[in-house]
């Protein structure tokens, strides 16, 4: 069903999507849910907030303990969110559908402080698809769990990029299963050395970035040193994208960049040429020792401070659930 009527999105928020390829919405995420997924973030890591010489590694991807659907985590982000993507009815509701506080931690290193890097030697920049089409990752979603400044460890994006990594996939029907890396670590369908824009994603906390999933993104040294948490949840869509649909009206923001950037109105012939794949939920195995860890730090500082302990993993590792709100 086309979209109608928009309700987050203003007409310049389109335009800015449509021209450089990501949005932000700020303050888009309830400001109790940020406090509730980082007021124990120091005690699951392990660290001294306030002693560097604790912080033994630079960046860390946590495990999850609690999850919130996504529309009641941060429901404005959650509307643009449908809007960019042709309406609530496209996404899939029973995978990915929550947001929780699996945070992505980057406290920097003293190496970096006075280092200047150039964007382009980040050597991190990938982005997630299979096939021009791909709806399994519809969105790339950052929400900022904490005021992000300058060198302060946010995400850089290269949003000329979005057409090289289009035009690749467009020639390649075939898909990238396993994609090609650069020497410096870079994925190859991002041609980033022949990017000239590049962004780096600062903001304040509760503020929700949405990326086309086609945005060249990488992660970025933390040369301030500030603590800075975000977190990816992904969203997904029940079919592949459609660049042939017999209204144009009913294209979405998401499929009318990619036809920009190839200069078309439509695409009657392309078709995939190799097999789909779709990320189903899964048991975070190779966080399996980290949980582990995580809990009984959990449950050594509730026993001294006669607090609670919120976690799925209380009783051992388990799969993350998918909450599907009713």
């Amino acid at each position: 069903m086309a979209i109608t009527e928009y309700k987050y999105l203003t007409p310049e928020q389109r335009d800015h999507f449509l021209q450089h390829g990501w949005v932000k919405i700020p303050k888009a995420v309830k400001e109790e849910y940020l406090k509730q997924f980082t007021e124990n973030v120091w005690v699951r890591l392990g660290y001294d907030p306030d002693d560097k010489s604790t912080w033994t590694k630079e960046k860390i991807h946590m495990p999850r303990h609690r999850e919130i659907p996504t529309r009641e985590f941060m429901p404005k982000a959650w509307g643009a969110m449908a809007e960019l993507l042709g309406g609530e009815d496209r996404i899939d509701p029973t995978i990915f559908e929550s947001c929780g506080d699996s945070l992505i931690v980057n406290l920097g290193a003293e190496q970096w402080v006075d280092k200047e890097i150039p964007p382009k030697d980040l050597g991190n920049w990938h982005m997630f698809t299979h096939f021009l089409d791909s709806g399994e990752q519809g969105l790339t979603v950052i929400v900022l769990f904490n005021d992000i400044v300058p060198r302060g460890g946010g995400t850089y994006i290269a949003p000329d990029g979005v057409k090289n990594v289009v035009q690749w996939l467009y020639e390649h029907p075939e898909g990238a299963s396993e994609m090609p890396q650069d020497p410096d670590g870079s994925r190859s369908i991002c041609s980033i050395q022949k990017c000239t824009e590049f962004v780096e994603l600062t903001g304040e906390a509760g503020d929700v970035v949405l990326l086309h999933p086609f945005m060249p993104h990488s992660a970025s040294k933390n040369h301030l040193r500030i603590p800075r948490f975000i977190t990816n949840p992904p969203v997904t869509l029940k079919e592949p994208l459609n660049f042939n649909r017999p209204e144009p009206n009913n294209y979405s923001l998401v499929e009318l960049k990619i036809l920009r950037e190839l200069g078309v109105n439509r695409l009657p012939d392309w078709k995939i040429t190799g097999p789909r794949r779709r990320f189903v939920p899964r048991t975070r195995a190779g966080k399996d020792a980290m949980i582990i860890e995580e809990v009984e730090r959990m449950k050594v500082h509730a026993a001294k401070t006669g607090g609670v302990i919120d976690s799925m993993h209380i009783n051992g590792p388990v799969p993350y659930q998918v909450v599907v709100s009713s």
